[in-house]
């Protein structure tokens, strides 16, 4: 599934190509993708044609793309095998293509195989509610706030950074890499975890992301930009989808476990299962 720095690379890319492009038509648009949205497929279609891009946003793993005369926007969320590229008008489509809009110069174009994907009409701020949590590379996301927000979950720490209702954006990946930077084993409680743990993982956090968007994202699979380019971060990876590879830090074979039925990569070493403090724990470096 796309994460937060996958989600970032296209929407700057889009932000830059759509902004100001006015909506000629939505040749299509597969109304089983349309999911909890205050308008359905052919509503969505009516108050499209006729507008102009305004900007493109991200909320967590959401793409917003605004309208320049209306403060409401269309969200895409990618699911696990979305992909949103602009493509020109003579290009053919791709298998599984649920959504095309065209612009003046080209056609924006939603495919997605497992339909895992949703896009919805919002309302200004729709996605700004409680119901997500904190945006990760904000100015608010600190040691003290993540504190706050574990404080006194027993749930493991990788559960926690999955929730989206906690932190917004991170997945799989992330939660990985951020976890081996602070040297916390993924199976910590999250509430058990000191101050300096908790200043290691929001830094841990904060340079995963910033270095996969760097390197527009990564892919194993489905992932492309906007543009249908792979990312290139996975060679970078520290220890997601390393199993049985020696630790870059260490040497130490890299171990993979279910973590709250999600699967976990780790080093034994630079990630002991302690009850609390930071003793033994590796500050891995980005």
């Amino acid at each position: 599934m796309p994460e937060l720095p996958e989600v970032e690379t296209i929407r700057s890319y889009l932000d830059s190509v759509l902004a100001g492009k006015a909506i000629m038509s939505v040749p299509h648009l597969d109304d089983r993708m349309v999911k909890r949205s205050l308008k359905n497929g052919a509503e969505i279609r009516a108050a499209l044609v006729g507008q102009t891009f305004g900007s493109v946003r991200r909320r967590g793993k959401f793409l917003l793309l605004g309208l320049a005369s209306s403060p409401d926007a269309l969200m895409i969320h990618l699911g696990m095998s979305g992909r949103l590229v602009t493509e020109s008008l003579d290009a053919p489509y791709r298998p599984h293509t649920h959504l095309v809009v065209r612009y003046s110069g080209g056609e924006l174009r939603l495919s997605d195989p497992r339909r895992f994907g949703r896009i919805a009409w919002v309302e200004s701020g729709g996605l700004w509610g409680p119901h997500l949590g904190m945006e990760p590379l904000s100015s608010a996301f600190s040691s003290k706030t993540l504190g706050e927000i574990l404080k006194g979950r027993k749930v493991a720490i990788k559960s926690a950074l999955l929730n989206q209702n906690l932190v917004a954006g991170l997945g799989n990946i992330y939660a990985d890499e951020a976890l081996f930077y602070a040297g916390i084993h993924p199976q910590r409680p999250a509430g058990s975890l000191d101050v300096d743990e908790l200043k290691r993982l929001v830094r841990g956090i904060r340079a995963v992301l910033r270095r996969s968007i760097e390197h527009r994202g990564t892919s194993f699979s489905d992932y492309v930009d906007a543009l249908g380019h792979p990312g290139e971060n996975q060679g970078y990876l520290k220890v997601y989808g390393r199993e049985g590879k020696a630790c870059r830090r260490c040497g130490t074979p890299i171990q993979r476990q279910v973590v709250g039925g999600r699967s976990s990569h780790y080093c034994p070493h630079c990630q002991r299962l302690t009850e609390t403090s930071s003793e033994g724990a590796h500050h891995a470096e980005i």
